[in-house]
């Protein structure tokens, strides 16, 4: 198998696509594995923040964002804001709102997705005319 001639000879060259790829996996493993640069967690404020990830979708996410608001005020992190944006509180949702287009720009494309979709069905379905607003305008911007 190794003798046919349609196989090189080790003189293999990768192509400047292949290299690209390759960069760009890399790329994105490394931003991967840094995660979010070294800040000292408060382990009281990652179980706030803990409740209001397996509260979502609950009675109980309210109460838990109110209360983690109250303590910690708006988290940083993506994830957590994305559930922010299903706060009853309009203001909290608007807050939310602007704090995600700041960091959309640093976002994968599924988050990016995510987040423009999440804005087009709080336009379509919030009673509150500033959210919407808001919303809709977020939305134009991205």
């Amino acid at each position: 198998k190794d003798r046919s001639r349609h196989v090189g000879q080790g003189d293999f060259q990768p192509s400047e696509s292949s290299q690209w790829v390759r960069k760009q996996i890399l790329r994105e493993a490394d931003k991967l594995f840094q995660g979010k640069k070294s800040k000292k967690v408060d382990p009281e404020q990652e179980t706030a923040r803990n409740e209001i990830h397996l509260t979502c979708g609950t009675k109980r996410f309210d109460p838990a964002a109110r209360k983690y608001l109250k303590e910690y005020g708006l988290p940083e992190d993506w994830s957590t804001l994305m559930l922010f944006l299903d706060c009853k509180e309009p203001g909290t949702a608007i807050q939310a709102i602007e704090s995600l287009k700041a960091l959309y720009p640093e976002q994968g494309l599924e988050e990016q997705q995510g987040f423009r979709s999440k804005l087009n069905i709080i336009s379509m379905t919030t009673k509150d005319d500033e959210l919407r607003y808001r919303a809709e305008e977020a939305a134009g911007e991205l």
